[in-house]
């Protein structure tokens, strides 16, 4: 079971992002392994130069991400100047405890972005990148931060080496797909742009991106 208190993390910063909640994640079987693809396509950002400004964009936002991914071999390189330096954002530590970083911010009057390094006694540590509603509670479509979809992000996940598998909760319902190679695991939680109509709600976006 997966623990999220990076969004109290992220509260506590301040960095301009309305706080969101989200329920904890069912307890969750892997199932359905699929072959690594293999790809000349294997780099996801033009060479040459650091992210320069802010995040603009959804695709921005997710673009460095995949950037960051294929550049680091594991959690350890996560540090707070690493993640400035990819993600081109300053990087704020929770008074309490060092050792808890991150960043957010708006993107769209509807939605904002969060990303950072938390840990616990129970779930150890961890990285994530989410986006949240710019209103606690509010459900917005993701049409306008969905330029970058599920299917787009994660495919290139594998054309930079790493393995799928997709996760099921108990009751049969699929959550998310984990990307592993050596020394990392990924997970990338779907969700679907809108809730009508049905193209739109079998689209599925990027919600949420975890590495452990």
């Amino acid at each position: 079971m997966i623990a999220r208190p990076l969004y109290a993390l992220l509260a506590t910063l301040a960095l301009g992002a309305c706080a969101h909640t989200a329920a904890t994640p069912a307890p969750a079987t892997v199932t359905e392994t699929s072959a690594m693809s293999s790809s000349a396509e294997s780099k996801v950002t033009p060479a040459g130069g650091e992210p320069s400004g802010p995040i603009r964009t959804a695709e921005d936002a997710l673009t460095r991400m995949l950037a960051l991914i294929q550049a680091i071999d594991g959690l350890d390189d996560l540090t707070p100047d690493y993640l400035q330096s990819k993600m081109g954002v300053p990087v704020t530590h929770a008074a309490a405890d060092p050792k808890r970083y991150g960043a957010s911010a708006p993107l769209t009057s509807e939605w904002g972005y969060s990303f950072g390094m938390d840990q616990t006694p129970t779930a150890g540590r961890w990285f994530e990148f989410t986006f949240i509603p710019a209103q606690a509670g509010a459900s917005p479509s993701m049409t306008e931060i969905c330029g970058i979809d599920f299917e787009t992000f994660t495919k290139k996940l594998e054309n930079i080496g790493f393995v799928r598998q997709r996760n099921m909760v108990e009751d049969g319902r699929w959550m998310s797909d984990f990307f592993s190679r050596p020394g990392m695991r990924v997970e990338v939680f779907p969700r679907g742009e809108a809730d009508a109509p049905q193209d739109r709600v079998e689209h599925h976006c990027v919600e949420w991106v975890y590495i452990r």
